[in-house]
């Protein structure tokens, strides 16, 4: 089943999507993949997460040494945080 949901946009959002068009080729597309994409990226950070609390409830938790070689893996890849 199909909805339509009108979006107000101010001058921020208006460049972010222009930008995304000019990648989908649409505003419909962009929207649409710009969604979904958020949706995925929060459900794999959510199973990162519990994945993580889950190998703690085992293991114990990671040490400050451990977190800090994270960081510097992160920090070479240029991850944001």
């Amino acid at each position: 089943m199909a909805t339509k949901t009108t979006i107000n946009f101010d001058d921020e959002m208006e460049a972010a999507l222009a930008e995304l068009v000019e990648l989908d080729g649409t505003k419909t597309l962009a929207i649409k993949r710009s969604l979904l994409g958020e949706v995925q990226r929060r459900r794999r950070r959510q199973a990162m997460l519990g994945l993580i609390a889950a190998w703690e409830d085992e293991q114990g938790p990671i040490d400050q040494k451990h977190l800090d070689w994270a960081d510097q893996v992160l920090d070479r890849q240029g991850v944001d945080r």
